[in-house]
């Protein structure tokens, strides 16, 4: 039987609105938690890559004190930034975790 434009919309005039409604409150969750989850993950690494960043240029910064001390300024910011960032990314890999860990009700 050869596929006729016809047929579709028929078959397509004969779903009903709950069913569809049925099939996107079984099927959306399932897509959505694990696009959260990777979501969370690479913002989570990019937040790392930040805090390795503003760690690094506290180090030079540490090691430019002894004969800088304006440095301390500097150091003390991007060590501040650097922690915060950590802090960032660390809780951004937690909660992609947690997202990841809860179950649906039909697993």
């Amino acid at each position: 039987m050869p596929f006729k434009f016809a047929n579709a919309f028929r078959a397509v005039k004969s779903v009903k609105y709950s069913d569809a409604q049925r099939f996107a409150q079984h099927v959306v969750p399932e897509v959505v938690r694990p696009a959260r989850v990777i979501w969370n993950q690479a913002i989570g690494a990019i937040f790392l890559l930040f805090s390795l960043l503003f760690l690094g240029n506290s180090y030079t910064y540490y090691r430019q004190m002894a004969t800088e001390p304006r440095r301390t300024v500097a150091f003390g910011f991007s060590l501040f930034l650097g922690l915060l960032m950590g802090f960032f990314g660390t809780a951004s890999f937690l909660k992609a975790r947690k997202i990841g860990r809860t179950r649906s009700k039909w697993s």
